[in-house]
């Protein structure tokens, strides 16, 4: 493909399913919006961006994939020639800095490999599924190096409440990560379907199935998973290739590490991460990003938090100053709120969102779900008759108010576009009682109401998906009144 050509293709995955590139590359996007990273890059400044830029050779991708990583089934289509063509080339500079992150949690993941005795290219997972960042969150729950979900890091034995999140411990992570591969492929017998399961959810990957007539290869599948986890597998066979070529392709990591020397610390107190970065004089993303593990900026009595190395001493010094500066930032806070407010003004803003089409859907329940009219749905995907197949995509557009500036005008909504009907908060503990006899396990039971919704019960609990029920129950989306439900604690 000559040059141009490879230029429009980039552009043409940049827009793919109508979305932005930013939607396409936020893993990377995120690891670069980093602490350490941002500091690396400025650091480098003036030098970034030079140095020899070689096209990437797609002509035998399939046959060098098999090459490179035996251990694992490859594949190579489009998807993963314009993946490797974009970070090869556009964005090399996040790929570059995704290897220098790669090397320093490389030995950990490797060492951990070999000690499950799982095939030790499992390691280029988590640059597809995180770019390798320990922060890294999506908008499906998943979170950390591996993007666990929340089912899975509380079966596999790690912490995650409102404050402490240790799917962001890259080694307690890799360890419980390491067991749900063995776990995994131990249930399929075939590393294809346990990577896709590992990246995707095993319900996706029997909903994929289903819509594929029973494939079981990554080429066939993947298209078939919801959109926001298409691309993962595509990346990862990318990724892996761009790896293995990087010193042809000029594609030098940045060296970057990813967190920083610390002193370990005790709380004897409940404290606030800001109020500790105001007393200690530090920028609040520096002290985020050595406490990863801490997801409400709160450390609860009696547990660990880190400050910068050869700050312990400073931090008893200073220590006694730190209900004063909580009573001061209490103070500002409740105040800002306020002022804020008096500057805000409501109105209505429309956003597009994307559904992917699942088995059993019709025109009629996602209208319903997303409280729009089958009319309206037809108009935005020119469809000119009620019947939709699974796995197609449909754009929706939503409306709900936001507080915006009054310089900025409310904008217009196109005639016979408003909502349908209004949206009520729904109650999070409705219906939902402590199962006595599973005491020890971090579950709540739920009991199906008449016109419950998988999707619905999914959004009174924070933080859990649909999938995620599916997973955790071993159930499609099919429910009934009276079936009783397992929904993971928080």
């Amino acid at each position: 493909m000559q040059r141009p050509a490879r230029i429009h293709a980039i552009l043409a995955l940049m827009l793919w399913a109508g979305v932005a590139h930013a939607q396409i590359t936020w893993r990377t996007d995120s690891l670069m919006n980093t602490w350490a990273v941002k500091q690396r890059m400025a650091e480098l400044g003036p030098t970034l961006g030079r140095g020899v830029v070689r096209a990437v050779d797609t002509r035998h991708l399939y046959d060098d994939l098999k090459r490179e990583v035996p251990g694992i089934p490859v594949f190579a289509d489009s998807n993963v020639v314009l993946y490797a063509e974009l970070y090869g080339e556009p964005l090399r500079e996040q790929f570059r800095v995704l290897l220098g992150v790669s090397r320093i949690h490389l030995p950990m993941i490797e060492k951990e490999l070999a000690l499950r005795e799982l095939p030790q290219e499992l390691k280029y997972l988590p640059m597809a599924l995180s770019a390798m960042n320990t922060l890294a969150a999506s908008a499906n729950g998943r979170a950390g190096l591996w993007m666990l979900t929340y089912p899975v890091a509380l079966h596999y034995g790690l912490n995650v409440t409102g404050e402490v999140d240790e799917r962001h411990d890259d080694v307690r992570s890799t360890m419980a990560a390491s067991r749900y591969l063995k776990d995994l492929h131990a249930r399929y017998q075939d590393w294809g379907l346990a990577i896709m399961a590992f990246a995707c959810g095993p319900a996706n990957v029997t909903r994929a199935q289903q819509r594929a007539g029973g494939a079981t290869d990554y080429r066939s599948l993947y298209p078939h998973f919801t959109e926001g986890e298409q691309e993962v597998l595509p990346l990862l066979m990318a990724f892996i290739h761009l790896t293995a070529n990087a010193g042809k392709l000029g594609l030098e990591p940045i060296e970057v590490m990813p967190w920083e020397a610390a002193d370990t610390l005790t709380a004897d107190r409940a404290l606030s991460l800001r109020t500790i970065a105001r007393v200690m004089q530090l920028p609040l993303p520096r002290l985020r990003s050595i406490n990863p593990t801490l997801c409400s900026d709160r450390v609860p009595v009696g547990r660990h938090f880190h400050l910068p190395r050869q700050m312990a001493a400073r931090y008893a010094a200073l220590r006694d100053s730190i209900p004063k500066a909580e009573a001061a930032l209490a103070q500002e806070m409740a105040a800002t709120p306020a002022a804020e407010a008096e500057q805000l003004v409501s109105v209505m803003v429309e956003k597009s969102i994307r559904y992917t089409v699942r088995s059993g859907d019709n025109l009629g329940s996602i209208a319903a779900r997303h409280h729009v009219t089958v009319k309206q749905l037809k108009a935005w995907n020119n469809l000119r008759s009620d019947r939709i197949n699974a796995g197609r995509t449909l754009l929706i557009k939503v409306k709900k108010r936001e507080l915006v500036k009054p310089s900025e005008p409310e904008p217009q909504l196109p005639e016979g576009e408003g909502p349908t009907n209004s949206l009520t908060p729904a109650s999070t503990d409705a219906h939902a009682q402590l199962d006595p006899d599973a005491r020890p396990l971090p579950f709540i039971s739920y009991t199906v109401q008449s016109g419950d919704s998988l999707y619905g019960i999914a959004e009174r609990f924070p933080g859990l998906t649909a999938e995620d029920l599916m997973d955790v129950n071993g159930i499609s989306a099919d429910i009934q009144p009276g079936q009783t439900l397992k929904i993971p604690r928080p």
